[in-house]
Order: C-alpha cells, then structure tokens, then sequence
C-alpha cells in the first residue's frame, strides 16, 4: 500500500478517534462528577439535619436547665445547709428536677450541694457522696466554664451484669453559682441524657451512609444503629485535622463529610464509601465505551474508502511527475509528497524567484532602517552607504522631521483598541499627501507617525512654511476621512542624515506644548525655543489639593476624590506648566497613591492589572490622555480596594459590638466602654454601628433587653421589678415605660396575654 495513503488513513482514523475518545471520557468525568457532588451535598444535607437535631435537643436541655436554676426557689435554696426536716423545700425542688425529665432525653437529674453534702434526685435527699459518679465530682468542678456538657464513657462497676449500660454517659454540667467570678462552684446540676434516644435521632436518612458524633479527641461516642467502627486511617486523619471544623476529604475508598459543632468541641461526621457513590457511574462508563467503539468502528470503514478516494489525485500528480520530472533511483524509498516537494524545489529556486522575494521585502527592510537612523544606530557614512540599496537618493541641501499624534479618542466612534489601526491609516494618509521628492521615508514608532522630509530649499523661513504646509494638509485629510484630531511636531531643519535622532526628540519635544496650546495644532522646535518659560515653582495650593485627595481616598469617598483631582489638575494648568513638570507633579501623586495602597496591603499594579503603573503612565503623550488615565483606570480599582479594606474593619468593629450586647446586656453598658476596649473614640464608633446595623448603639442595646425581657415574663416567674434590676433598669418605671413603648403593653399585661395562650 502506498506511504502516503497509509498516513492519510491513519491520520483520518486518529482524527476521528481522538474527538470520540475525549467526548467520551469527558462525558464519564462530568457525570461521575455530578453523581459525588449530588451524593456528597446529600450527605452534607442529612449531616446537617441530624446535628440540627442532636443540637436543638442540647439546647432545649440548656434552656430547661437554666430556667430551672434561675427559678426563685432554686436560686434561694441551691447553696443553703438543708436537712431532711426541710420536706417542703426538697419536695419543691425536687419538683423543678422532675419536670426537666418532661425533655426529650433526660434520663437522670441531679442537684449537689458541695459545702453542705446533700443531693437531690430521683433517689430523693441524700448525701453528696451516693452520686454515682463521685469519682468525677472534683473533675467537674476544676472546670473553668459554667456550663459545658461531657461525653464519658460509662463505668460498669456499679451496674448488674444483666443490666443493659449506654457505652457513653452525656452529661451537662451547671456550676453553680453561674455569674461568680471563682471557679470554684458551691453546687452543680447535673442532667444525663439517655444515650440510646440520641442514637435514634441519628437513624433517619442514613441508608448506606454512617453518622458518627466525635468529642474533643476525635473520638465517636455516638453513631446510627449498626454503623461499624471507623476505619484506622479515617480516624487518624480525623485527629491530625483536628482544628478543621467544617471540611471534606476522602481515605482508603471512603468519602467523609466534616461539620463542627455550634456551642461545644464535639464533630458530626458522615462516612460514605465511594464506591456506592460511583456505583452509577460505572454502568455510565460501561455504555460510553461501548458507543465509543462502535463508532469508532463505522467511521474506520468510512475512513478507508474516504482515503482511497481521496488519495487519487496524488496517485495521477506522483505518477507525471515521474513521467516528466525524470527517474530517480529513490523515488520508491520516499512518500509521495516528498518526491513532489523535491521536484517542486528544483523549479523555483531560481534567481528571479529570489530578486522577486527581496523586492517583496524591501519596503520593511527600508523602515527597519530608518528605525535604526532615528534611534542613532546608523552612521552617516553607513547611511550614505546603504542609501542606494533601498533606493534612498541624496539629492537634498536641507532635511527635517515630522512626528504625528493623535490627540485623544475622546468623544469620538474609536476606543483605545483601535490606535494602531488608525497610526496605520494615518501612516498611508502621509504616504499618499506627500509628494515623493519630498519624502524620504517614514515608519509607525511609539505610538507616533515619523516622516523624514527633504526640500531644495536653503532659507529656514521658506523650509518652516513648507513643513507647515505639509502639516496642514495632513491635519484637513486626517479629519476628513477620519473624524479626528492630530497634532504634528515639526524638527528643526538639519543637513545631515545622522542628525535624525536628535531631529526626532525636537519634534516630539515640540508636541509637549500641547498642554497648553490644546489640540488639533502645528508646533514647530523654532517657535518653543525661542518662547522657554522659567523653571516652575510650587504653589501651595497644589500640595494642599494633594493631600486632600489622599485623605478622600482613604475614606473611600468618590465624589470627593473626584472633586479634589480636578481641581488640582485645573490648579496646576492655570499656571502654564510645561508638560515634563506637569508629567513630574502627576508621578508625585502616583507615587503617593503606591504607598497609600501598599499602607493598606495591597499592590497598585495588580489593581490595574498591569506589570508596572508607572511604564503605563509615561507613555501617555497629552494632559487630556494622562486625566482620562486618572479618572478611568487609576482611580476606580484604587476606590474600590480602599473601600473594601473600609468595609471589612466597619464589619468588623460592628460584630464585635454586637457580642459586647449579647455577652454584658445585664449590666450597665455604654458606648464610652466599647470605647475603652476597642481603642476607638466613641463618636466613631456610634457611626459605624448606624452605618452596619442599620439603627442605634442604644436602640439596638434597648431591643434586645426586651427580647429578653420577653423571654422571661414568658418562660420564668420573676417578677417585674427583678426583670428591670437584672436588665440594668434603675427602676421599674422606666422598665415599664420602656416596654410598652417598644411592644404596645405593659410587662403584666404581656406575660398574661402569653400565659392564656399556653
């Protein structure tokens, strides 16, 4: 078989294969992919419901617990020496231990008095020491919280055998009192949970998934019925991570699901295996294989005759150039095209072949060199040299340059994308206008249209009118066909073509006048010579306007920004600056704005996205294009990082006054102490509270000591003025003013509107 008709078949068959075998393995990743994030965000779902669960059971035992110890009764008679002569203060609160018992959960109650030895619980009035786990008595007290709940597990030596024992004990602890300072507690309350209730909880919704429940160590002392143990390598990942609280990895083929606990040390986790998740996907993968090698099949055929057939007219080219192209001892070792290629070859490697190429060529290779004569990289012997070649004559007494820029896009149809496209037109405009014994040549260069002109003319006067002229026309034209301003720099007349360099920076030179002069304008090296202006001296105004602009940009205030800008600008042009001052002042304030930006974490160039800000600044050419920089792509990512940077510390401050309410609302709380804590002046802070919460540091205090007045009346049977004292009220008057102010009733008339209702 032919070489070429093989690698043609080959290539048609890798073509084909390639596409199919991507669709297909692409097609299996993204639906093994959605099928483990369904399965996993199920899993995350159901991890979520059940601690929704185990939580909110935890929490109706806290709120009972606190209740209980914060009944009048109980706040009397927990630390006092009783007796068992004192029947109706056990009795009663004996009573407050057994309604707890009404929670889901409770299994056992128990309140210890520890300066006085005695206990009550479901065995009645005893001594301290008949608690079943006195042992762990002193632990509990050494603990610096309050309020805490344990996961231990549970001691068999004092049960039957025959006795059926929860393998873990979940216990919360009160240390009572609770507002005392010691550590040191006078008594405790202690309310167990039944271990087998909380294991049905995690029952539901489990199905091939396991839900365990970890304390502190990372250790399960709760999971669904029939979940196995967790897998070595699982737990000790689980440990060494033991900071993450909220997270998702997978280990030895199984898919483990992380959620931390809302108000203690415990972990919710949710262990799946992967290969029950990926147990659909499989049968997916199994039927794209099949599809994929079943058309790979279909096409194979197609390809062999579509390659035959389309091999054909390189079988009739192979076989004339055989006929006519001569025989050649190894034309059967090569393919087809490469015997063509070498025949191919023969013919138009010719001399005239190569002339037309290097005609082709000769326009770039000319702006190429005159690049070079206008950077000062070409001498005047070697320009006289090399001339003729690309067919420059030096027929000329007097030389001069031309550079055109465009003044801005402003308020026009084009965008910055659209420059060089139109230095491009520009650039044939010039070629076009102006007459050939004229023009020696003329190339795009730094955003720039640079002609070198040549005259017979010797008076400077009759030179500068020329060149003027010239400009003209190019000026008129530009706008015609373009709709847009130019403005053209015209060098000084010089004589010999080593002084281009220099003629071009005169030219360009001559365009900085534009600052003052405006757009749309012919400005001649001759004419600023003769009218240079004194060195600029500061003006106080501007680094007052300076620094105002800074400071608005650290308050993140726009307008403010934008107003400042403006009117330092126009304070700055009032005073005729040429444009290399009024480039150095700007680079100033740039250099301002870097380390305002760096002050605050960041990076100006990565905000703008850029290598260097300031490379971007100096190629800037007019006053307008250096306000549009400003204004467009300087200052917005700047606003908008510093305001970002404000937000989160508002955020932030707010939240942590927030906390202080919630953590010191019983006690006599003020701006002036958030103050003192938080290192800023009160004024400040009231202002960021308004702006986060959206009301007063003092409404919101207000609002929520009557929700948790509300609370109270509802839940408790304190009477009206132990709500107030223990809410900071001075009296009960003011308690009551203010509650009927913020609900419409009084405290009385809303605890019996709720009493009714339940």
């Amino acid at each position: 078989m032919p070489r070429y008709l093989v690698r043609l078949f080959v290539f048609t068959l890798l073509l084909v294969a390639v596409p199919v075998v991507s669709t297909g393995t692409i097609s299996y990743f993204i639906a093994k992919q959605d099928i483990e994030k369904k399965v996993n965000d199920s899993n995350e779902q159901i991890l979520l419901q059940n601690k929704t669960r185990i939580e909110q059971i935890f929490k109706n035992v806290e709120m009972g617990a606190v209740q209980y110890i914060n009944s009048p009764l109980a706040a009397s008679l927990y630390d006092r020496a009783l007796t068992a002569n004192d029947f109706q203060n056990i009795t009663a609160l004996s009573k407050g231990l057994y309604n707890l018992h009404s929670i889901a959960g409770v299994t056992d109650t128990f309140l210890i008095n520890l300066e006085h030895d005695w206990m009550i619980s479901e065995l009645g009035f005893t001594p301290s020491g008949t608690f079943p786990d006195r042992d762990r008595m002193s632990e509990y007290a050494l603990q610096t919280k309050k309020m805490y709940w344990r996961a231990e597990a549970a001691d068999r030596k004092e049960q039957p055998d025959d006795e059926a024992v929860d393998p873990y004990k979940i216990r919360l602890i009160v240390k009572l009192p609770m507002i005392a300072s010691s550590s040191q507690p006078k008594a405790m309350l202690i309310v167990d949970l039944s271990y087998n209730e909380l294991e049905q909880e995690l029952r539901q919704n489990t199905e091939w998934r396991n839900i365990y429940v970890l304390n502190s160590e990372r250790e399960p002392f709760l999971s669904n019925p029939g979940s196995p143990k967790i897998d070595g390598a699982v737990s000790t990942k689980l440990k060494a991570d033991s900071q993450a609280e909220t997270g998702y990895f997978e280990e030895q083929g199984l898919a483990v699901n992380v959620l931390g606990s809302d108000h203690h040390n415990w972990t919710y986790v949710s262990i799946v295996s992967i290969q029950e998740i990926t147990k659909e996907s499989r049968k997916i993968a199994l039927v794209t294989v099949n599809a994929c090698v079943l058309i790979f099949s279909v096409i194979a055929v197609f390809a062999y005759f579509g390659s035959r057939r389309m091999y054909e007219p390189i079988r009739r080219m192979f076989a004339i150039m055989q006929q006519f192209g001569g025989e050649s001892d190894d034309a059967g070792k090569k393919d087809e095209f490469a015997y063509v290629e070498e025949r191919l070859h023969i013919l138009f490697s010719s001399r005239k072949q190569l002339q037309q190429q290097l005609q082709g060529q000769r326009g770039q290779i000319k702006e190429f060199f005159l690049h070079k004569l206008f950077m000062g990289q070409v001498t005047e012997s070697e320009f006289v040299y090399k001339s003729g070649v690309y067919g420059i004559t030096d027929n000329s007494n007097s030389l001069g340059v031309l550079v055109i820029q465009i003044d801005t896009l402003q308020d026009t149809r084009y965008t910055e994308k659209d420059k060089e496209l139109l230095l491009f037109a520009i650039h044939n405009i010039v070629g076009e206008l102006i007459p050939p014994h004229n023009l020696i040549g003329s190339l795009l260069l730094d955003q720039s249209q640079v002609s070198l002109i040549t005259s017979d003319l010797d008076r400077s006067d009759e030179l500068k009118a020329l060149f003027h002229q010239l400009g003209g026309q190019i000026q008129n034209k530009v706008r015609e066909l373009l709709q847009l301003q130019v403005s053209i720099g015209i060098s000084r007349a010089f004589h010999r073509y080593a002084g281009a360099m220099n003629a071009y920076s005169e030219a360009l030179e001559a365009l900085k006048r534009r600052i003052s002069l405006g757009y749309h304008v012919i400005v001649s090296y001759d004419d600023i010579e003769s009218s240079a202006t004194a060195s600029v001296q500061p003006d106080a105004s501007w680094a007052y306007l300076e620094n105002g602009l800074v400071h608005a940009l650290q308050a993140g205030d726009e307008a403010s920004v934008l107003e400042h800008f403006d009117k330092y600008v126009k304070s700055i042009m009032e005073q005729n600056v040429p444009f290399n001052d009024f480039q150095i002042l700007v680079l100033e304030l740039i250099t301002r704005i870097y380390r305002l930006v760096q002050q605050h974490g960041g990076v100006l160039d990565s905000l703008l996205g850029t290598n260097s800000a300031v490379q971007q600044f100096l190629k800037l050419s007019t006053a307008a294009d250096i306000v549009s920089w400003f204004k467009t792509k300087l200052l917005p990512p700047t606003l908008s990082f510093l305001k970002e940077q404000i937000d989160s510390q508002y955020m932030s401050i707010a939240r942590q006054m927030v906390q202080m309410i919630h953590d010191a609302y019983d006690q006599d709380i003020t701006l002036e102490a958030c103050s003192e804590k938080l290192n800023f002046h009160p004024v400040y802070l009231s202002r960021v509270f308004k702006k986060e919460m959206g009301v007063t540091f003092s409404e919101y205090l207000m609002e929520y000591r009557i929700n948790i007045a509300k609370l109270w009346l509802k839940d408790s049977s304190l009477k009206i003025n132990e709500i107030a004292e223990r809410l900071s009220y001075t009296n009960a008057t003011g308690f009551i003013r203010t509650f009927r102010k913020m609900t419409g009733m009084t405290p009385g008339q809303y605890r019996e509107e709720h009493s009714k209702s339940s």
